[in-house]
């Protein structure tokens, strides 16, 4: 089964339309939100009480309220992954929130990538601060135009489960203590479901650690950066911490569906189990000894190692495509610091023509060992002509070899998150050239 991440980035291809773009980034729209919007207008018209008008204006209000605040919050992801040298390649609005699509800067170190995660993911939840505060300031307003009319103090809304005191509604007006109008009535409740809106968002992205919610990319990235835990031992607290939460999801949900609670516990219900995929797939890489791969973990493998060449400690490239070893019990030195005795078949030296250092026609390698076991340092003099041009090939070989070498090894190494960057690059140049605008 595919993840909450691997579903969403499907049903944007599959099954959702475009809706313009905002701030330059494309906007689309999944069509079982809207499919999910019509079943609460149903269910509005169908249920008693309140004029049918109210109950439509009630739903469509809520259902704008929660995208605009869904929004806001996703382009907070989008706006600082673009301060930090990446791009929004799209941001999806689905019945499970909203998921912005972005790219990296390339060439960053995997640390670099941690640190650019840690603010592109905190970024999101910090968008209900303001929003909040102007909630907050816009009902604080209503309420001291309100009167005599009974309504909790504005401040009260912003903590969480607070008891508050919902106004009454009086169409004749012979209470004081009512509304006398649905318009006041209104925009009283949707003020209020603007501040509650975002206090709850906060609250289950930060304090719910259910990945890949907010809060399990915060405590897996503040674990490698400022607590110096390996990739391996924060793969295990996300693991160990989103599991239990999402089956406690999945149970809370169970029980909604029991009570009757419309398409709304089920849809949570699947959210719990795309969680639950996403944890299983961090744990076979774990298992598997490859999360290197996944875009939080690239610290699990170091980029070179050291080897013992007979001569001393060297660094080379690292070709394993396994995670490093963890550290050795007692808090002693990684295992995977430990010099490995490189054998003489693992030496294979080449000029830039294809020729063996130290064979026919190049600068003998004995002699040039010798020459630095020696001391000797060559400066910037220049050097007899026979020499310099055995030297150059060398040199000019030896970094030929290094860099495609390299080239190779970035090749073989790129995570999920790289190679799915380079898709979306190519559609959206793909998309350019359809259009005939960038």
């Amino acid at each position: 089964m595919q993840g909450l991440g691997g579903t969403g980035a499907q049903q944007s291809k599959d099954c959702a339309f475009d809706a313009g773009s905002l701030l330059g980034a494309p906007l689309k729209i999944s069509w079982f939100l809207v499919i999910f919007f019509v079943y609460q207008l149903i269910d509005a018209v169908n249920a008693k009480g309140l004029p049918v008008w109210v109950r439509v204006v009630t739903v469509t209000g809520n259902e704008f309220l929660l995208l605009l605040t869904v929004l806001c919050h996703e382009m907070g992801h989008g706006t600082m992954a673009r301060r930090r040298g990446g791009d929004i390649a799209e941001v999806l609005l689905w019945p499970f929130g909203g998921i912005c699509f972005t790219t990296r800067a390339q060439g960053r170190a995997p640390k670099q990538k941690l640190v650019d995660d840690l603010w592109i993911v905190g970024a999101g939840p910090a968008t209900h601060f303001p929003m909040t505060l102007i909630w907050w300031a816009l009902l604080a307003m209503f309420v001291a135009l309100c009167g005599e009319i009974e309504i909790s103090p504005a401040w009260q809304h912003i903590v969480p489960f607070s008891s508050t005191v919902s106004p009454c509604m009086d169409p004749a007006g012979l209470a004081t203590q009512c509304f006398h109008s649905w318009f006041g009535y209104l925009t009283h409740a949707f003020m209020v479901q603007g501040i509650q809106l975002n206090v709850m968002l906060f609250l289950f992205n930060v304090f719910f650690p259910m990945y890949p919610m907010d809060g399990a990319k915060l405590i897996v990235c503040s674990l490698q950066l400022f607590c110096g835990a390996s990739a391996r031992c924060s793969a295990k607290v996300l693991v160990y911490t989103s599991v239990p939460l999402a089956v406690l999801f999945i149970g809370n949900s169970f029980f909604g569906m029991k009570g009757g609670g419309g398409l709304q516990p089920g849809i949570t219900m699947y959210m719990g189990i795309m969680c639950l995929a996403e944890s299983y797939k961090i744990y076979k890489l774990m298992k598997d000894e490859r999360l290197y791969t996944h875009p939080l973990f690239e610290l699990a493998r170091s980029s070179t190692r050291e080897v013992d060449d007979g001569n001393g400690i060297a660094r080379r490239l690292n070709p394993s495509d396994r995670d490093d070893e963890e550290r050795a019990g007692g808090g002693g030195v990684p295992a995977s610091a430990r010099a490995p005795v490189v054998t003489s078949m693992e030496l294979k030296p080449f000029s830039g023509s294809g020729r063996a250092l130290g064979g026919e026609g190049a600068t003998s390698s004995s002699a040039a060992a010798g020459g630095v076991a020696g001391g000797t340092t060559l400066g910037s003099a220049a050097v007899p002509s026979k020499d310099a041009s055995a030297a150059g090939g060398g040199a000019g070989g030896r970094a030929a070899w290094l860099a495609s070498v390299e080239l190779g090894q970035a090749e073989r190494t790129k995570t999920v998150r790289q190679l799915e960057e380079e898709r979306i690059a190519l559609q959206k140049l793909e998309r350019e050239r359809l259009t005939g605008r960038p």
